[in-house]
């Protein structure tokens, strides 16, 4: 965000979101899940996920990680059509996709709620909701729009609490009789095989 201007909307936060994480896109759509923003970490060769949610109230808190518990099952259940929509929105190589997705066999998920600066002052709120969602991890947006990858407590900074834990998602075509030879080229973007 320039100088001066306030994260006032959900669209706001999740281009601050975009931002930080670089390599990424906006709605994603997944049949009736649209996921605010996905990034592909090329480093750790993983994909994330992010709910952006604007309030600081518990709702909000315990809408956006609701949120995330949808976008796990969507995902586990329609790997194959993530990484195909994903493909449309975010630009990646044949070599980078076919390597983000170990040839076109699993990918590697982090899963992320962005809550505001006021929203991560609720540490004990957070804490109690990653009992039930320990995988899920935060980003903490200023009013700015710079991001954080730790929350503050009790005065010190906890990256732990922050911190996702990735899940191994199975990348399972439509037709389960499809052969890997013609799923290849039906991630990279090419419907027609060449021999």
């Amino acid at each position: 965000m320039s100088p001066g201007i306030t994260v006032e909307s959900e669209a706001q936060m999740a281009e601050a979101v975009a931002r930080h994480l670089r390599r990424s896109a906006r709605e994603v759509r997944v049949e009736d899940c649209i996921f605010d923003v996905v990034a592909y970490d090329k480093q750790n060769k993983l994909f994330k996920l992010v709910e952006c949610k604007l309030g600081s109230q518990a709702t909000n808190i315990g809408h956006a990680f609701g949120q995330v518990a949808a976008y796990y099952a969507v995902v586990t259940d329609r790997g194959f059509e993530f990484v195909n929509a994903l493909s449309k929105k975010l630009p990646l190589s044949f070599a980078r996709l076919m390597e983000a997705t170990e040839n076109a066999r699993r990918i590697r998920v982090a899963f992320y709620v962005a809550l505001t600066d006021e929203a991560c002052k609720r540490v004990d709120l957070i804490r109690s909701v990653k009992l039930l969602l320990p995988n899920v991890g935060v980003i903490r947006v200023k009013p700015d729009g710079k991001c954080r990858s730790y929350l503050w407590d009790r005065g010190k900074r906890d990256y732990e609490l922050a911190e996702a834990q990735p899940t191994v998602v199975q990348i399972l075509p439509r037709n389960v009789a499809q052969t890997e030879e013609s799923l290849i080229p039906e991630i990279a973007g090419n419907s027609e095989v060449r021999s």
